[in-house]
């Protein structure tokens, strides 16, 4: 295996679950499970989920075509700025699925694929 001394990863922000209903993930994971919510966003049909030992998951109902509910977690990277680091694995030959989305005061997600198929999010915190 062959490494890079790029470091534009800060860390593992948060894994996001696409679901067909928040409601009904809410029931599974606050009411019967006792996972606390964090963050509730009705705008965005996006939830997230803390446990008192940490560990934060985040829910969402599909945001584009390219998310379907069961594909199980997406993976996000933290970077100090998506459009940067979209704009370098963009040169690296890395696809995109969709444009930047910006939930305003919050967040900057780009997502994209490997070459398995699997995705992944660019994540800028705004505040």
């Amino acid at each position: 295996m062959t490494t890079t001394k790029t470091k534009i990863a800060k860390g593992i922000s948060m894994s996001c679950v696409t679901v067909s209903s928040l409601d009904e993930t809410k029931r599974i994971f606050c009411d019967l499970l006792g996972l606390e919510i964090k963050e509730y966003d009705e705008r965005f049909n996006w939830m997230e989920l803390e446990g008192e030992e940490g560990g934060r998951v985040g829910f969402g109902e599909p945001m584009g075509e390219d998310m379907k509910a069961g594909t199980n977690a997406i993976v996000s990277i933290a970077v100090d700025n998506v459009a940067e680091a979209r704009a370098f694995l963009e040169s690296k030959e890395i696809q995109f699925l969709g444009e930047t989305v910006e939930i305003p005061g919050e967040v900057k997600l780009a997502m994209f694929a490997d070459k398995d198929g699997n995705q992944y999010f660019l994540s800028e915190k705004l505040k």
